[in-house]
C-alpha cells in the first residue's frame, strides 16, 4: 500500500528516507532523547543504502551529499548563527561554513555506505546484514573526523538502561548496539513468520543478545548505587554557579565596567552559595569564561599584553581564603609567547595553582587554520582567538579538610583585600597555617579536567587511564553562550554525559549559561539541572566512588576496532571470492 504512493527507489522514496535519518538524529539526541527516533534514523539509513545499491555508484554519492545537508538543516541549524558569534563572520561566510561543516562531519556516511555496498547485501533478509550493517557504521564512526561530533551511539540517550553498555565498549559500542537493534528489527520483518527456518533461530539469538545487554544495564543501575565502600568513600562538598554572563566578545575586552560587573557577579554568587550550603564547601567551581580575557599569572609578558588581572587574582584568592575551599576556574595566560586556554585549580592547602592546558581547540573559534599561509582570513574571522593547544593530559589534585568551618558573611574590611592579592598570597604560604591545615586534612581528590567541547571526545578521556593514577571526578567547564541556542546546549550536554558512564566516575558540567548538571557513574542526574540562560547556584555533596575502573577504560576502542575490521574483511573476502557484482 505504501509503495503505491511512494514507489520503491523513486526520488520521493529516497528523499523520505533522508529526512527519516535527519529527523531521527534530531529527536534521538538531547533534549528529546527518543530511542525510537534513533532506531528510525538507523533503519532509514539501512533502507536508503539498500535502495542506492540498486543504482549507480556516482548517483549514490550525490544522494549521500544531499543526506549530509538534510541532516545539517534538520539537526544542526543552530550552527550558522554560532559561527557568526564565535568567529565574527558575516551571514554569507557563516552559511558557507555551515555547508562545509555538513560535508566534513557527516562524511561518515561515505565509508559506511561504501563498505555496505561492496559487501553485496541486497535486502534485509540476509543473515550477514545483522552484523555487517552495525560493523560498517561503527567502523565509520571510529575513523571519521568530526568538528562537533555525534555518533550513532549518542542516539541511545533515550534509554538509560541500554546506555550502561558504554561502560563496556564506550559510545562506539552503543553505535554498534543501536545499529544491531535496527538490523535485527529489519531482519525480523522478513523471517518472523517462518518459525521453522534457520533464520528465525538466528533472529532469536539476536533478540537474546539484546535482552542480555538490557539485563546488564538493569544490573549496572542497581549495582553502582550500592557499590560504595563504607568508610572509604570520599565526600566532596561543592558550590557551583551559573552566572549567565556575556560570552565576552572582543569589543568588551577593554570595557572596565563590564569586567568589574562580571567579577562582582561571580564573587557575589560564589559567596552566596558558600554561605547557604548545608555543608561548608571543599570546592568552588566557576565555569569557562566566568571572568573572560584574563589570567592570574603576574608574569612580565602577561602584564605587557594586559592579560594579567590583579582583581581576578584577588577574587580567586579571596574566595578560597574566606571559604576554606579550593577554587576551580578558567583563565588565559601567556607562556613563552603562547596563549593558553586553561583550567586552573587554586589549592587552599598551600596557595599553589595547578593548571591544565586545553588540548583540543575549536577551529575558527580558538585558532585560525592556515592563517600563516592566508593572513587575510583574520579580517574575515575577527573574533577568532590565537590559542595554542596543550600537549598532554594532566590531573588536578585538591584536598578536603575535616571539621571545616561554616562560611560567614564577608564584611567591608575583608573585601578591601581584593585589591591586594600579594598580601593574601603571603597568608597562604604561612608555615603555621599550612601545618594546621595538614593536621586537619581528611582526603585528597583528583580531577580529570575537560574544557568546553573536549568532553565530547572520548579519546581525550581514555588517555588519562594509561597510567595507574585514576581520577576521582570528571569536571567539564564550558561556555555555550557563544552558541546562543538551547538546542546546541542540550545536544552538547547529552553527548558529554556519556563520559561518566564510560569511566564509571561522577561528572560535573559547569557552564556560563546552561545546561549545568551533575551525573553519577550511571549518567543519572544528581541535581536539578540549570536551564539555558538561567542564573543559579547549586550546592551539593558528591560521593567519589572508589570502585574499580570500567572495562572500557581498560581496553579502550581496540576490541571494537578488531571485531568490526574482522567482520568487514571476512564479508568482503566472501563477496569477492564468489565473484558477485557490486
Amino acid at each position: 500500500m505504501f509503495y503505491r504512493f511512494v514507489p520503491l527507489d523513486s526520488f520521493r522514496y529516497r528523499l523520505l528516507l533522508c529526512f527519516g535519518v535527519g529527523f531521527g538524529v534530531l529527536f534521538g539526541l538531547s533534549p528529546f532523547s527518543f530511542l525510537s527516533a534513533g532506531i528510525v534514523a538507523s533503519v532509514s539509513a539501512l533502507s536508503l543504502f539498500l535502495s542506492l545499491n540498486r543504482g549507480s555508484l556516482w548517483k549514490a554519492f550525490l544522494w549521500l551529499l544531499l543526506l549530509s545537508q538534510i541532516l545539517n538543516f534538520t539537526t544542526f541549524l543552530w550552527i550558522p548563527g554560532s559561527v557568526s558569534r564565535i568567529s565574527g563572520t558575516g551571514p554569507f561566510v557563516s552559511f558557507v561554513f555551515f555547508l562545509f561543516y555538513g560535508l566534513i562531519s557527516h562524511f561518515k556516511f561515505v565509508p559506511f555506505y561504501i563498505i555496505f555496498r561492496f559487501s553485496n547485501i541486497q535486502n534485509t533478509s540476509k543473515t550477514w546484514n545483522l552484523i555487517l550493517f552495525p560493523a560498517a557504521g561503527t567502523f565509520a564512526d571510529l575513523i571519521t573526523f568530526q568538528i562537533f561530533p555525534w555518533y550513532w551511539g549518542n542516539l541511545v540517550s533515550g534509554s538509560i538502561v541500554f546506555e550502561q553498555f558504554a561502560s563496556l565498549l564506550g559510545v562506539y559500542g552503543l553505535s554498534f548496539l543501536l545499529l544491531f537493534i535496527s538490523s535485527t528489527l529489519s531482519f525480523s520483518i522478513a523471517h518472523f513468520r517462518n518459525r521453522k527456518s534457520n533464520e528465525f533461530k538466528i533472529l532469536l539469538v539476536s533478540f537474546i543478545a539484546i535482552f542480555i545487554v538490557y539485563g546488564y544495564g538493569l544490573y549496572k543501575i542497581g549495582f553502582v548505587s550500592d557499590s560504595l565502600v563504607p568508610g572509604e568513600t570520599k565526600v566532596l562538598s561543592v558550590v557551583m554557579i551559573q552566572p549567565d554572563t556575556s560570552p565576552g566578545t572582543k569589543d568588551l575586552q577593554n570595557d572596565e565596567i563590564f569586567l568589574a560587573s562580571t567579577m562582582s557577579r561571580i564573587l557575589s554568587l560564589a559567596l552566596q552559595g558558600s554561605m547557604s550550603a548545608e555543608k561548608p564547601p571543599s570546592l568552588i567551581i566557576l565555569p569557562e569564561s566566568a571572568i573572560p580575557f584574563h589570567g592570574t599569572i603576574p608574569s612580565k609578558e602577561n602584564q605587557e599584553e594586559h592579560i594579567y588581572s590583579s582583581t581576578m587574582e584577588g577574587v580567586i584568592l579571596y574566595l578560597s581564603k574566606h571559604t576554606g575551599a579550593d577554587v576551580l576556574f578558567n583563565e588565559l595566560n601567556l607562556e613563552d609567547g603562547k596563549l593558553r586556554n586553561q583550567i586552573s585549580l587554586f589549592k587552599n592547602l598551600d596557595g599553589i595553582t595547578e593548571r591544565y592546558n586545553k588540548r583540543r581547540l575549536l577551529a575558527f573559534g580558538e585558532y585560525l587554520p592556515w592563517e600563516s599561509k592566508f593572513p587575510f582570513l583574520r579580517k574575515t574571522f575577527q573574533e577568532t582567538s590565537r590559542y595554542v593547544s596543550g600537549d598532554s593530559p594532566k590531573l588536578l589534585t585538591g584536598t578536603i579538610e575535616k571539621n571545616s568551618r561554616q562560611v560567614s558573611p564577608p564584611d567591608r574590611h575583608d573585601l578591601d583585600q581584593l585589591k591586594t592579592p600579594e598580601r593574601m598570597k603571603v597568608e597562604f604560604s604561612s608555615p603555621e597555617l599550612q601545618t594546621e591545615k595538614i593536621k586537619n586534612l581528611e582526603y585528597s581528590y583528583s580531577i580529570l579536567p575537560l574544557l568546553c567541547y573536549e568532553a565530547m571526545f572520548t579519546d581525550l578521556v581514555l588517555d588519562y587511564f594509561d597510567s595507574k593514577e585514576r581520577p576521582d571526578l570528571l569536571i567539564n567547564l564550558t561556555n555555550d553562550s557563544w552558541f546562543d541556542s538551547e538546542l546546541e546546549a542540550n545536544q552538547h550536554s547529552g553527548t558529554v554525559r556519556l563520559r561518566a558512564i564510560e569511566t564509571g566516575i561522577p561528572m560535573i558540567r559547569s557552564t556560563v549559561s546552561g545546561i549545568t548538571n551533575v551525573w553519577d557513574a550511571r549518567g543519572i542526574s544528581l541535581i536539578t539541572p540549570v536551564g539555558f540562560h538561567e542564573t543559579a547556584i547549586r550546592t551539593f555533596s558528591i560521593q567519589l566512588n572508589p570502585s574499580a575502573a570500567t572495562f572500557y577504560t581498560r581496553i579502550g576502542n581496540s576490541f571494537l576496532w578488531i571485531v568490526c575490521s574482522l567482520i568487514i574483511l571476512l564479508r568482503l573476502t566472501i563477496t569477492f571470492r564468489s565473484g558477485r557484482k557490486v
